[in-house]
């Protein structure tokens, strides 16, 4: 089974002619699968003034999104008609469906909130009310792997008094009843709760003027590249060999049409450029074929050697 089976169709949300991945699993599978990571243009909720490190969601390329949707893995929605005429609904089915997709976001919240303070209040009580620094020099400590399965109370899932502690908290009142605390308030990240949850429903069509496809971004995603915006190096694209957390970029990348006059100082910059950033100038173009057969890419790298 592909990585993406278990997703369906990718959902690409149009936004004020931008194209954004709301999803965060989304995202990571097209980091993964597909070789496009694209640029997260979100601000981050514990401190939104900052722009360094960005969050959700994930902006995409228009020759990206033509490559997901020519391959059959995305499908691109008018996001603000459809949110706005979910929303605006009044027929009692789409609103109460809704309503149920908050309640079990809201519960599964709440879950994994309760789930993570038990688990560090069972910490603490096993370690006799350590801070966490104490704590953290303690698991050091005991790292060596002859004393990881040492111990009747060793923190490998086997503890009764961790697993009874998971268990959501349960609040006694005056009157003796049992109740279970609230669901937190959340704010839903993504449209893709508001009903039809269907892709296929609310997909739709674009055209080759709408979402361009640039032959050299198809040609270098199929060799295997990962490509960034290349706008501060004066090109099209930043190209890695591998995911850019990893690798250093080994070109500048820009397409020119086969028959295209390339001013010279165009290539002396960009390869001069190139070089003194220790990366290759490439250029490419697709080769004029007769007929409507398929047109072959032919690229090119230029480094300055010298003088």
């Amino acid at each position: 089974m592909t990585d993406h089976e278990g997703f369906g169709r990718l959902r690409i949300s149009k936004i004020a002619d931008r194209y954004l991945v709301f999803d965060a699993d989304h995202a990571a599978l097209l980091r993964r699968s597909r070789n496009i990571c694209g640029v997260l243009v979100g601000s981050t909720p514990q401190n939104p003034t900052q722009n360094v490190f960005l969050s959700l969601p994930l902006e995409l390329f228009p020759e990206e999104v033509a490559e997901l949707l020519k391959s059959g893995l995305a499908a691109l929605i008018d996001q603000t008609s459809h949110h706005l005429g979910t929303l605006q609904s009044r027929d009692k089915h789409i609103r109460l469906k809704y309503m149920e997709h908050l309640q079990q976001y809201r519960w599964q919240a709440k879950r994994l909130l309760t789930e993570d303070q038990a688990m560090r209040t069972a910490q603490k009580s096993l370690h006799g009310g350590k801070t966490s620094r104490q704590l953290n020099e303690h698991n050091r400590s005991h790292l060596d792997p002859s004393s990881s399965n040492q111990g009747e109370h060793g923190l490998s899932g086997e503890n009764p008094q961790i697993q009874a502690s998971v268990e959501p908290p349960r609040c006694p009142n005056p009157s003796g009843r049992l109740t279970v605390a609230r669901p937190l308030a959340v704010t839903p990240t993504a449209s893709s709760g508001l009903p039809p949850a269907s892709v296929d429903e609310i997909e739709i069509s674009f055209s080759r003027d709408e979402v361009s496809t640039r032959p050299l971004h198809g040609y270098l995603l199929s060799k295997g590249y990962f490509m960034t915006p290349g706008l501060r190096f004066g090109a099209d694209y930043s190209v890695y060999p591998g995911d850019p957390l990893r690798y250093h970029a080994h070109f500048l990348a820009s397409e020119y049409g086969w028959d295209e006059e390339i001013c010279m100082l165009d290539i002396v910059g960009g390869g001069r450029l190139g070089t003194s950033v220790k990366k290759g100038f490439l250029i490419g173009g697709e080769c004029p074929t007769p007929g409507n057969g398929a047109r072959p890419m032919r690229a090119f790298s230029i480094e300055w050697a010298g003088m």
